[in-house]
């Protein structure tokens, strides 16, 4: 299974830590995350790709982890929303 998080902060980076001691291989984990400082943090730490705007990875996932804050969302899944089909899309937004 590949997953993919839309949006790299406290919530996702809790949910990746999770997934990785439960088992998840660090390259079937994918993130999109605007700030440079938070994608270079996600990959030093978890060693999971991370990238500035939806890419390969994030259309190759079976998995859509929405997390980003609610007054973002509709921005934010806007450019996805053609991938989205078949995919399970999980949001936590608040």
């Amino acid at each position: 299974m590949k997953i993919a998080f839309l949006g790299g902060g406290n919530m996702a980076r809790a949910l990746i830590g999770g997934l990785i001691a439960r088992g998840m291989k660090p390259g079937t984990i994918s993130v999109v995350e605007l700030l440079p400082a938070a994608r270079r943090k996600l990959t030093a730490r978890y060693k999971v790709h991370a990238s500035a705007a939806a890419d390969a990875r994030t259309a190759s996932a079976d998995t859509l982890v929405l997390a980003v804050k609610p007054q973002d969302m509709r921005a934010a899944v806007a450019p996805l929303a053609a991938g989205a089909a078949g995919k399970l899309v999980i949001s936590i937004a608040a």
